[in-house]
C-alpha cells in the first residue's frame, strides 16, 4: 500500500515475472544445452557489461547499487551473471577435459572471469551473491578433472578473501558479530535476526494462518524478499518451513540425479552447477534467516519476491529438463 496504493502491487509484478520465467523454462527445456554452452561466453561478456553499467546508473537502495530500472520493473544483473558464469564454466571445463590438470588451463579463462565477476559484484556491494557465485563455480571445478592440490589452493585463497571482505567493511563486520550474538545489539546489527526469531517462534507448529503474519508489518525488514522464510514460519509454522526445506532437498536430489545420468561431461557439470546455484543460495538464505549463518541479503530461490531471481531459477530448471531428456535417450 505504501509503494503503490494497491495491496496487489507485488503480486501482480511477480505474476508477470512468473509468466516470463515459465516461457524461459520452456525455451531452455527445448534448446540443446550444448548450443547454450557454445554461446555462454557471449552471456558472460554481457553480464560483465551489465555489472559495470549498474555501478554507474543502477538504482541504489539500502546502501547498495544493484538494480537497473526498465520502466516499472527492475533487473538485477547479478542473477544473470551467476547463471551465465556457471554455464560457461561447465562448458569450458568440459571442453578442456584432461587439460585442466594444468593450473594455467584452470586459471584461463574460468577462474579469471569468475574473479572478475565476483569483484564487480563486491563493488555494488553484495558479498552474499559473490560468495554464491564462487561456491557454485567451485562445485563445477570439484566435479571437473582438476587436480586436488589446485582445488585446495583455490579454495584456501577464496576462503581468505571471503574472510577479508567480511571483516574489512564495518557493516559486514557488525553483521558477522551479530550473527554470533544478535542480542549484543538488539536495536542495531542484531535487529533483523531477532525479529526473524520472533516471527519463526510465533508460528509454533501450525502457524498463525496464511496472511496472518504480524512481523511483516514494519517489524521484520525485507519481509517479502530476504526474510520471506521467516514469514512462512510465522504464517505456516514449522510445518511450512520444513516443507520448504523438503522441496529444496527434493530439487537437489533431482538435479544431482540428472547430473549423474547426463550423457556427457558438459551435461554432468552443467546439471550439478545450476543445481548447486539454486540450492546453495537457498541454504545461505535460510541459514541467515534462522541465525545459523550471517545475513547476506540473497533471496530465497523461487520463493522471494524478485523477477530476476525467479526467471533465472526457472531457466535453470528448463536446462535440467533438457539434460534429463537427453540423458534418457
Amino acid at each position: 500500500m505504501n509503494v503503490s496504493g494497491s495491496g496487489y502491487h507485488f503480486f501482480i509484478q511477480q505474476a508477470i515475472w512468473a509468466v516470463l520465467g515459465l516461457a524461459l523454462m520452456i525455451l531452455f527445456a527445448k534448446l540443446d544445452y550444448h548450443k547454450l554452452g557454445k554461446a555462454s561466453w557471449v552471456g558472460v561478456l554481457i553480464s560483465i557489461g551489465l555489472l559495470t553499467f549498474v555501478l554507474f546508473t543502477g538504482r541504489a537502495a539500502g546502501g547498495a547499487r544493484r538494480w537497473l530500472m526498465i520502466g516499472p520493473f527492475s533487473l538485477q544483473p547479478t542473477e544473470i551473471a551467476k547463471f551465465t558464469m556457471v554455464v560457461f564454466a561447465s562448458y569450458a571445463l568440459a571442453m578442456k577435459g584432461e587439460k585442466v590438470r594444468k593450473f594455467a588451463q584452470l586459471l584461463v579463462p574460468v577462474l579469471l572471469l569468475a574473479v572478475l565477476e565476483a569483484g564487480l559484484i563486491l563493488m555494488q556491494p553484495d558479498l552474499g551473491s559473490a560468495l554464491v557465485l564462487c561456491l557454485s563455480v567451485g562445485l563445477v571445478l570439484i566435479l571437473s578433472k582438476s587436480r586436488v592440490g589446485h582445488l585446495v589452493a583455490v579454495g584456501a585463497a577464496g576462503g581468505v578473501g571471503a574472510l577479508y571482505f567480511m571483516l574489512s567493511a564495518p557493516y559486514r563486520r557488525a553483521r558477522f558479530f551479530s550473527f554470533l550474538n544478535p542480542w549484543s545489539s538488539p536495536r542495531g546489527s542484531g535487529y533483523q535476526v531477532i525479529q526473524s526469531y520472533i516471527a519463526l517462534g510465533s508460528g509454533h507448529i501450525k502457524g498463525l494462518g496464511l496472511g496472518m503474519s504480524r512481523q511483516k508489518f514494519l517489524y521484520l525488514p525485507n519481509a517479502h524478499t530476504d526474510f520471506i522464510f521467516a514469514v512462512i514460519g510465522e504464517e505456516l509454522g514449522m510445518a511450512g518451513t520444513l516443507m520448504v526445506v523438503f522441496l529444496v532437498a527434493l530439487l537437489a536430489i533431482g538435479g544431482l540425479t540428472i547430473a549423474r545420468r547426463a550423457p556427457d561431461a558438459m551435461g554432468r557439470l552443467l546439471a550439478a552447477g545450476i543445481t548447486g546455484l539454486i540450492v546453495i543460495q537457498a541454504l545461505v538464505n535460510m541459514g541467515g534467516v534462522t541465525g545459523l549463518l550471517p545475513i547476506t541479503g540473497v533471496p530465497l530461490p523461487l520463493v522471494s519476491f524478485g523477477g530476476s531471481s525467479l526467471c533465472v531459477c526457472m531457466g535453470c530448471i528448463g536446462i535440467l529438463l533438457n539434460i534429463a531428456a537427453q540423458g534418457s535417450r
